[in-house]
């Protein structure tokens, strides 16, 4: 009985004198400031405080009472070819009274950090620092991988990016892979990538691949993917997920910061994401950035210039994927989008009249430039609203009636033109009245629409797109 009683005691002792993290897995940051280390000897500890490091090789880190923040910050740190590996289970911090440099979250050392997100993280940082700011010569991995729903809202203080390098400083090999993502940079930063002045290419390596991420630059020229202000990016992947771009005041909504080209900027956008993008406003200083590309240029009112666009590879894109450009100042939410790219299949109605050919498939109507030459269009078939896209200023859509009869048969209750300078739309259905007359002619210019047949004016059928 005395030998139980003393080993009962003993097994107390032990987990007194132990931190109840080492034990579960959980650290509180409300207990102080969190280091962890992942070394070559395939070791992860984590020290809090004054303590001394515990092994944790999977650790979750928490807050007692997340509706409160806390100025306690985390650092991880990877020895070259290790992982680190952390969770972030709710936290809430601001570190912005902690004095300049002062990152909420850093990762350090030459190797890879992987962050797993469970339930609602939020991370302020002070100025000249990011608010994940990322210092690992590896690769930073944000995911969602479990049953628990993540977020992480992440902002950058003054010249420092939402998630990526403070002021001065570039990031690069930044992954995400899930969860809710929301990052903003603080003044002249990106809401991901680099920070201000942070130089040529500071951005780059740039990968999403799942989740929703909302990236959005800070004022004065933060790209909302990619450079600060004078700053470019380069090589940055979207291949899933749904992700909202929006540049700062002059910055590129992917792409270069304010005063910064987009460098070797290669973008690409591929499979079933979904993918808005809108450059900042100009201001005295600059010009607007671009949707995709450079940010604006200037040196004051009358030598400010707008970036100039990169054309993304949207080659892979599925049926399922689109990237939507939005002009500056627009509201991202309630507007429509003033170019749209998409790789839908067309899902024309089946040929009529004297166009039909056996075992052809070609619409019943034709799509042509000023001189009456065939241009290239995408076209699909949404419930009953066929809309026809043409990516050039001027284009003509042409149908007869028996034709705009055949769409009506096919249940074609609206069609819908779109140019680079206009939309508009039409119902075949209303085309029946004029089978007598020429065929029907609707004309893009620019700006200006008219829709005839013949010497008939139709511009009363126009529909509000």
């Amino acid at each position: 009985m005395k030998r139980r009683l003393f080993a009962l005691a003993l097994a107390l002792l032990l987990a007194v004198s132990l931190p109840v993290s080492a034990l579960a897995g959980e650290w509180f940051i409300d207990g102080g400031d969190i280091i962890i280390n992942a070394t070559a000897d395939g070791k992860q500890t984590v020290k809090q405080g004054n303590n001394g490091a515990v092994e944790d090789a999977a650790p979750v880190i928490k807050q007692k009472d997340s509706n409160e923040s806390t100025s306690n910050t985390i650092t991880i740190d990877a020895d070259e070819n290790v992982t680190a590996n952390v969770t972030l289970g709710g936290v809430n911090i601001d570190a912005s009274s902690r004095g300049d440099n002062t990152a909420g979250i850093r990762t350090t050392g030459d190797g890879n950090v992987t962050i797993e997100l469970d339930g609602n993280n939020s991370v302020k940082s002070a100025a000249d620092a990011a608010g994940l700011q990322k210092e690992n010569g590896g690769n930073l991995t944000i995911k969602d991988g479990n049953t628990t729903a993540g977020r992480l809202e992440a902002t950058g203080g003054r010249g420092g990016a939402g998630i990526g390098g403070g002021a001065n400083k570039s990031a690069s090999n930044i992954t995400i892979t899930g969860g809710e993502i929301i990052a903003t940079g603080g003044n002249g930063g990106a809401g991901i990538g680099g920070g201000r002045d942070s130089g040529p290419n500071s951005a780059s390596g740039i990968l999403i691949s799942g989740g929703k991420v909302t990236a959005t630059g800070g004022d004065f020229g933060g790209a909302g993917i990619g450079g600060g202000n004078w700053s470019s990016a380069s090589d940055i992947t979207i291949t899933g997920g749904e992700v909202t771009a929006k540049g700062g005041t002059n910055g590129a909504g992917i792409g270069g910061g304010w005063n910064g080209s987009g460098g070797n900027l290669s973008v690409s956008i591929s499979g079933d994401a979904q993918v808005k993008v809108q450059g900042g406003d100009s201001d005295y200083w600059a010009g607007a950035g671009a949707g995709i590309g450079n940010g604006g240029s200037g040196g004051g009112s009358l030598s400010t210039a707008n970036g100039d666009e990169v054309e993304p590879d949207t080659s892979g894109l599925t049926e399922n994927g689109k990237l939507e450009y939005y002009a500056p100042g627009k509201n991202m939410a309630t507007d429509a989008p003033e170019k749209v790219i998409e790789n839908k299949p067309e899902t024309e109605p089946e040929p009529s009249g004297d166009h039909a050919q056996p075992g052809a498939s070609a619409p019943v109507y034709s799509v042509t430039d000023k001189d009456g030459n065939a241009v290239s269009y995408t076209a699909a078939r949404e419930g009953g609203v066929l809309t026809i896209r043409v990516d050039a200023a001027y284009a003509r859509l042409t149908l007869t009636a028996d034709e705009a009869q055949a769409l009506t048969a096919q249940g074609v209750e609206k069609v819908v033109f779109v140019t680079t300078g206009a939309t508009s739309a039409f119902r075949p259905a209303d085309l029946t009245a004029y089978k007598d007359e020429a065929p029907f002619v609707l004309t893009h210019d620019g700006e200006t629409v008219t829709f005839t047949a013949g010497e008939t004016d139709l511009a009363s059928l126009l529909l509000q797109a």
